[in-house]
């Protein structure tokens, strides 16, 4: 009864370790974000008010004598913000946010994104060539057999091309290599093509097979079940891990975000057509921390991964037309820009402001749906 609550207190210990872990990744992103606006604000000389991490309370606070801005840390560690003087109403002095040109405001506005494509795609460049990208590895080898006109088989002895443990690079010269999407292998080789050049690792050499698709046994003892359609003959087994050099490293890092923007554009279009439900594709706060923990729990190259998807998403979702994130503070500025005048700063104030606890109240019922729907 003792070593059981002892093992119990152990595994408590362990998931208050892995949220701790998971919740420093998710202010760091956030971080990030607000830095990505502070940075392109002094560059371009706005007056800055304040730059926080966490909501509610200050904690701590330094004021900066010169410049005035306000550097604080407050009780809810669940996001941040860097405050702009004039941000929501008609600008005074030169330095106020809605008296700068429209390209500055625009670009201070999609800083904050940016920041975080830019540090996803620095740590994951840096992650490939220290550690290494996954690749695709054949799990087995099917025997190929010969269709015969009246619906039949015949078995052809050791015609396999691809072997098994084969780690696969490329296929037709597109790089098969992301987690993100466990049947991008399926995408790539599910062409019209009957010839397809593979290149593999085989035996710690590098290769290239000119693989002929052909009709595979998938049931190796009785031989009786055979692909409908012609394929390759092969099933995935695992990942093999291959470190990279630094150029490949670059270009493969460029490509994991793009699949990170592709995979998220699609998940949002797929909630619009209602192929899928929002509680199934999106979370709230609680959701990041929860899903990072658990990467958490899986190791370090787990939690780079984490950390460069989900910083990455945060940037793409703040870039949304949606009121109260940037991307909907990008669309009235360049109405603004368009009619060379703004629209009504207390209507638009109010727009964000409704939008901000719209976002808020979603994000709660996104999780609740996640844990108990």
């Amino acid at each position: 009864m003792v070593l059981c609550l002892a093992v119990s207190g152990l595994e408590v210990l362990k998931w208050v370790g892995y949220f701790l872990v998971a919740l420093l990744c998710l202010m760091l992103m956030i971080m990030l974000h607000e830095l990505g606006h502070y940075t392109f604000g002094k560059i371009f000389k706005f007056k800055i008010n304040e730059f926080s991490i966490g909501f509610g309370p200050k904690l701590f606070s330094k004021t900066n004598k010169k410049s005035g801005e306000v550097f604080s840390v407050r009780a809810v560690p669940l996001g941040g913000f860097c405050s702009f003087a004039g941000e929501d109403e008609e600008g005074e002095s030169d330095g106020d946010f809605n008296t700068r040109p429209v390209w500055q405001r625009i670009i201070v506005l999609f800083a904050g994104a940016g920041f975080n494509f830019l540090s996803a795609f620095i740590v994951i460049t840096i992650f490939f060539s220290a550690y290494g990208e996954y690749f695709p590895v054949v799990g087995n080898a099917y025997q190929h057999v010969e269709y015969v006109e009246d619906g039949s088989y015949t078995l052809i002895e050791g015609s396999q091309q691809l072997q098994e443990g084969d780690i696969i690079l490329s296929v037709n010269g597109k790089n098969c290599y992301s987690l993100l999407e466990y049947n991008r292998l399926s995408s790539l080789i599910g062409k019209e093509e009957d010839n397809i050049e593979i290149v593999v690792i085989r035996d710690g050499a590098k290769q290239t097979l000119n693989v002929q698709k052909h009709y595979y046994v998938t049931d190796t003892e009785s031989g009786a079940q055979v692909s409908a359609n012609k394929g390759l003959g092969i099933s995935m087994g695992s990942y093999s891990v291959q470190r990279l050099s630094a150029g490949q490293a670059f270009t493969h890092g460029a490509a994991f975000g793009y699949d990170v923007l592709r995979v998220t554009v699609n998940s949002i279009k797929q909630i619009f057509k209602g192929s899928i439900s929002v509680g199934e594709s999106m979370g709230g706060t609680a959701t990041a921390i929860f899903s990072l923990a658990q990467l958490v729990q899986a190791g370090i190259p787990a939690i780079i991964y984490g950390f460069c998807i989900l910083s990455m998403s945060i940037g793409i979702m703040n870039i949304l037309p949606l009121p109260a994130l940037d991307g909907s503070r990008i669309v009235f500025a360049i109405i603004e820009g368009i009619r060379r005048k703004p629209l009504n700063r207390k209507i638009e104030g109010t727009i964000h402001f409704v939008g901000l606890i719209v976002l808020f109240a979603l994000a709660i019922i996104l999780d609740l749906v996640h844990f108990f729907g």
